[in-house]
């Protein structure tokens, strides 16, 4: 998984540019670039279960990927990791929900709001250890979506993250 990887790199990088004094601007784009790795890694890895790579379907799978809303994902993911799954306990049925899935979920709303903050609230500042911390938990949100992302649980999840609001209905 190529950008997901990359994005995940340059936001180490960013975050260890300048040794001494960390402007903010690069603090903050590596905290963003964290938050796009994880949400990458989730929408490509969705769009990759249900459509194959094959030249013809590129184009649908590109056009699936920006069909991800960043409001919905991170309206799944608030679900996932509530107490009995919530309103997605019925797409569930039997499968057992992965602790490391919760992890994940959490991993995506903790990063989806520091985004938001590195973004757009210039009332917050960065220390160079709060990014890279939120960057290892990018890391390890990664490392754990690879133990569980063929279970029948990360199935509901991505769709989830997609259809949300379709799903819980």
């Amino acid at each position: 998984m190529g950008l997901p990887r990359d994005l995940l790199h340059q936001a180490r990088s960013l975050a260890r540019a300048e040794p001494k004094r960390p402007r903010q601007a690069s603090l903050r784009r590596a905290v963003s670039a964290a938050y796009y790795s994880l949400f990458h890694l989730l929408t490509e890895d969705a769009v990759n279960r249900w459509i194959a790579d094959t030249p013809d379907r590129r184009l649908l799978r590109a056009r699936l990927r920006r069909a991800f809303g960043h409001s919905d994902m991170d309206k799944a993911c608030k679900e996932m990791v509530k107490q009995g799954v919530g309103k997605l306990k019925p797409a569930l049925g039997t499968a057992a929900l992965p602790v490391e899935l919760v992890r994940v979920a959490q991993a995506f709303v903790q990063l989806q709001q520091v985004r938001h903050d590195a973004d757009y609230n210039l009332s917050k500042s960065f220390t160079r250890q709060e990014a890279l911390d939120l960057i290892d938990l990018c890391d390890e949100a990664h490392t754990e979506w690879k133990t569980i992302r063929k279970s029948a649980a990360a199935d509901v999840f991505c769709a989830a993250l997609l259809a949300y609001t379709g799903m819980t209905r």
